[in-house]
């Protein structure tokens, strides 16, 4: 009897057993079956910030998506640029061509086929230089006995637009314009070099005026003869620029002009006849 008792006991517990062990694999099915959360996809860039000016890129953009799911994990990751062909991402990818807003949309599915909504960013590349020229007109002979100059630059930036020009004489900031162009232009003055003698009816000369018997100007072609720079900049940050060396122009004929009895103040900034001059006068001793 007490065998009976004990085989039957035995018996129960393998069946319990197994009931156990049966019903395990079916509580981890129902688990991965809950998994209804979508993946979370992040982008991030290289450079990690605009290297340019004003929000803009002026470099190739590596790209890189990082997508991730606690549960049943990432099966895919798409993306597609300017709302083009859809692409399965692999690997970080490149921006390489200028443009404003350059939509980039992405997303993923997990092992079951959950779908992340699309999500987009927008950049802005600007790579390529803006394009400038310089030229120039002589606009008459002025008042002042020079020769009057208009300069003139056409810049134009077909992605991020032109932001300013800068005209330089000689390497000194004159000028600077604003705006979107593509004209821009600045006025100058060009002084011919004269030499100036003078024979002078007394030695009297005082910190307020001096006589002069006569005044002989002789004319050369030694005219000042500068260079000329614009640099054009767009609103990226990129530059270029253009260059004039020597304008030419046409000065007085090469000549002797001879003026007779003039007074002059000290520090005399003013004509004789045509020619306009600025001229300090001193004493000396003769010996």
């Amino acid at each position: 009897m007490k065998k009976e008792w004990l085989a039957k006991t035995f018996a129960l517990g393998i069946v319990v057993l197994f009931i156990v062990i049966s019903f395990t694999p079916t509580i981890g099915i129902s688990s991965y079956l809950d998994d209804t959360t979508p993946p979370v996809t992040t982008i991030s860039f290289d450079p990690p910030e605009p290297d340019g000016k004003n929000g803009w890129y002026v470099s190739n953009v590596n790209v890189t998506l990082n997508a991730s799911d606690d549960i049943t994990g990432v099966d895919i990751t798409k993306y597609r640029i300017n709302g083009g062909i859809w692409y399965n991402y692999t690997e970080p990818f490149i921006l390489e061509d200028d443009g404003e807003d350059i939509l980039i949309e992405f997303y993923s599915i997990d092992n079951v086929g959950n779908q992340e909504e699309v999500k987009s960013f927008e950049i802005d590349i600007d790579k390529t230089k803006p394009l400038v020229s310089l030229t120039y007109e002589v606009i008459g002979e002025n008042q002042s006995g020079g020769w009057d100059f208009r300069f003139w630059a056409t810049a134009i930036d077909y992605t991020s637009g032109m932001n300013r020009v800068e005209f330089f004489e000689n390497s000194i900031l004159q000028c600077v314009g604003y705006g979107p162009g593509p004209s821009y232009y600045w006025n100058m003055v060009l002084y011919p070099n004269f030499l100036v003698f003078g024979l002078i009816r007394d030695l009297n000369i005082s910190e307020d005026f001096i006589k002069f018997f006569s005044i002989i100007i002789f004319i050369t072609w030694n005219y000042p003869e500068p260079d000329i720079k614009v640099y054009a900049y767009d609103n990226a940050g990129n530059w270029n620029f253009d260059e004039i060396e020597h304008p030419t122009f046409y000065p007085p004929d090469n000549g002797i002009y001879l003026f007779q009895n003039f007074t002059f103040i000290n520090n005399y900034k003013g004509h004789i006849g045509k020619f306009f001059i600025k001229a300090r006068f001193y004493s000396y001793d003769i010996i």
